[in-house]
Order: structure tokens, then sequence, then C-alpha cells
């Protein structure tokens, strides 16, 4: 499109061999460098087409703890995660948090303590990481305690 409207002046003469013709297509690879990068910039950015590096940066952003780390499953934690609110404190809200980390469980509760038997296969790290943050959303009048049994 641009060279034929360059053509069209008179001014220039855009044929193969020619010094016009290869400042343009110099400057088209350097154009297309760019493009490219803010492509990749576009798709990172968008966590439903994220890959290694957008998701990253969400993760570190926003501390999850994911016990599924493929692209489909730490983009579903991330997208969890953002989806928490302040007013995710019920039993339901905490179902919403397990989500955060791919796990299910059954949630039961009492005055004091909320339970929340995983049905994944956890290591203790991993339990203390997720009791440590579903903490952070219970009321303040209740404890978590999320173990799992990893009973599918």
């Amino acid at each position: 499109m641009m060279s034929k409207r360059l053509e069209e002046t008179g001014l220039y003469d855009i044929t193969e061999g020619k010094g016009v013709y290869a400042e343009l297509m110099a400057y088209a690879a350097g154009l297309d460098l760019y493009f490219d990068e803010l492509e990749n910039l576009r798709r990172e950015v968008f966590i439903d087409e994220a890959d290694e590096k957008g998701l990253e940066m969400y993760e570190r952003l926003i501390s999850v703890c994911n016990v599924d780390n493929s692209l489909e499953g730490r983009r579903r934690s991330v997208m969890s995660a953002l989806s928490i609110t302040g007013k995710d404190f019920t039993l339901d809200g905490i179902r919403k948090i397990l989500g955060i980390y791919n796990i299910e469980g059954e949630i039961t509760e009492n005055d004091r303590y909320i339970i929340i038997n995983c049905m994944n296969e956890l290591s203790e790290s991993e339990e203390k990481a997720i009791n440590e943050d579903i903490q952070r959303f219970a009321p303040l009048h209740t404890e978590i305690c999320v173990f799992s049994t990893g009973a599918a």
C-alpha cells in the first residue's frame, strides 16, 4: 500500500534492486520487530492468552500458590484470585477462594473453625501456604484448617 502511493507520486522508483526499495525493506524489517513485540505484549496482558511471562507476572503480583501447574490451571488460578473481593468471607466465598488453588474440598464449619478437607494430595508447605492465604479472607472470629486426604 505504502509503496504504491509513493510510486504514484513519481518521486520514487520503488523497484527491487534500487536504493529506495532496499531502504523501505530495512524499515519494514525494523517495524516487524516492533509489531511482533507489541503483539506478544498484548497477548501476555490478557490472562486467557498469557503464556509463561504474563502468568509469572500475575502470579508474583497476587502471590498465587497453585496446585495445578498447567497453563490452563495457572490461568484459572489467576482469574479466580482476581475475582475475590472483600465480601468473599462466607462459605461460598471460601469455595471461590479454593478455586485460586485449583483444589476441590469438602467444607465444614462450627463456631470457631472452618475445616477444609482437600481432595487433592497436598504437600505440607502447600497446606501451610493455603491455610495462611485463606485465613486472610475468613471472618476474624474463625480459624481455617486445611488438610488433605488425597481422596478424589
